[in-house]
């Protein structure tokens, strides 16, 4: 009779254990979660304010454009020096809309802690859309950005020559071309913002196999 007893009281007192165990696995789940979605938050925050950002930035670039091309403050005399600014600004132009566009877009996917999984994933998603028009884009304008200095070439051409105006045009353009590789080799132009986020939902997942496995 006593060793059932004891093993009533060892049962009831495993019970209990299991049950504080239970209760604080939930309230580190709940602090982890708390801290992921803090961060998310901010990482979201930043990646709004790159596209106000962006948007300010193309806005005054569009505007430069326009000066150039309406005031002709470089004193170009014929029609074809306009041609890499006209570029440039068609380029300003689309990423003004482009900026708006996921601006809002992203704004639209709130993060709540009830819900982080999916907001995450939709943030994600987000990112993950074909992005081809944007790419296309910037290359169009980093083309243009690097021809921009020919623009000068003809006034260079009858002070200085061909060979001398070439050289003097060249030169700059390729240690350009140069630096602009460079800092892509060292991922200057990574989407940083998306790896943020991917990392906030594989610790969530993590965090949610693991409380899975201790509690099964």
């Amino acid at each position: 009779k006593r060793l059932t007893m004891n093993l009533d009281e060892l049962k009831t007192a495993w019970k209990e254990y299991d049950q504080k165990l239970v209760s604080t696995q939930k309230i580190q789940e709940q602090i982890i979660i708390r801290m992921i979605t803090e961060r998310s938050t901010s990482t979201w925050t930043k990646a709004r304010r790159y596209y106000i950002f962006g948007f300010l930035s193309a806005s005054v670039w569009l505007t430069f454009s326009a000066a150039v091309l309406l005031g002709n403050p470089f004193d170009f005399r014929y029609s074809y020096q306009y041609i890499p600014m006209a570029i440039m600004a068609m380029c300003f132009l689309v990423f003004l809309i482009l900026f708006i566009i996921n601006y809002r877009a992203l704004t639209a996917i709130q993060i709540h802690k009830a819900s982080l999984a999916e907001s995450l994933k939709r943030i994600i998603a987000h990112y993950d859309k074909p992005r081809k028009l944007l790419t296309g884009i910037l290359y169009t304008y980093l083309a243009a950005a690097f021809l921009f200095p020919l623009s000068f070439l003809p006034p260079k051409i009858e002070r200085a020559g061909i060979w001398s105006a070439l050289g003097e045009t060249l030169i700059p353009i390729g240690i350009g071309i140069a630096l602009l590789l460079i800092a892509s080799k060292f991922g200057a132009f990574k989407e940083r913002h998306k790896t943020r986020f991917e990392k906030d939902l594989n610790e969530l997942k993590e965090l949610k196999a693991i409380s899975a496995e201790l509690l099964s």
